[in-house]
């Protein structure tokens, strides 16, 4: 008991003399910040190694941080960086691209009330540049009223148009070119079609 309490005191004051000869050398910058908050963290596990050992004799401090410096050693972090990075451009991309075509829809609503427009925009993002361009805009155009019942087909891409519903009248040029402005897009990836 009295060899665990020396070994106990002497790791602690060597701790100390550790602490206090590296905060001598640090020069007076925002580094030195960190440095004391981490030499802190270092005299706490010093202080609590014991404590905790007397709770749990399997418990080994040394063997946790060995672990995580492992775990950082092993790179094994920089897989699960980038797992999480491309699940969040995928998020952002999603929600970027559901805000954009409800913006769209509201933009039409607002500029032309006696259209029915649904809008449905495919959206890329460049790695290299860090930044989100628009692939193509489609917008289909519901007329007002009754409609006869069409062969329903199943595709299994939803941004598919039909090349015999593609409108080329003055109502879609209205569009095209509206959207064109407000998007600050080509006008060529824009394209108006009839539901």
């Amino acid at each position: 008991m009295v060899g665990w309490l020396r070994d106990w005191i002497i790791n602690i004051c060597t701790a100390v003399f550790f602490i206090m000869a590296v905060e001598m050398i640090l020069p007076n910058n925002s580094l030195k910040r960190y440095a004391k908050f981490v030499l802190g963290l270092i005299l706490i596990i010093v202080v609590i190694n014991p404590l905790l050992r007397l709770y749990n004799e399997n418990l080994n401090i040394t063997s946790i941080v060995g672990q995580a410096t492992s775990y950082m050693d092993g790179k094994k972090y920089d897989t699960n960086i980038d797992k999480y990075r491309e699940q969040n451009i995928e998020t952002t991309l999603n929600t970027f691209k559901a805000n954009l075509e409800k913006n769209c829809e509201k933009f039409l609503e607002e500029k032309y009330p006696n259209y029915n427009c649904k809008v449905g925009i495919e959206v890329l993002f460049d790695k290299e540049k860090g930044n989100v361009t628009i692939k193509s805009v489609k917008v289909g155009i519901k007329d007002n009223g009754v409609e006869k019942v069409k062969k329903v087909e199943i595709k299994t891409k939803s941004s598919y148009v039909d090349s015999e519903n593609i409108l080329k009248d003055e109502r879609s040029s209205l569009i095209i070119n509206s959207l064109s402005k407000e998007l600050s897009v080509s006008k060529d990836i824009i394209t108006v079609y009839k539901l």
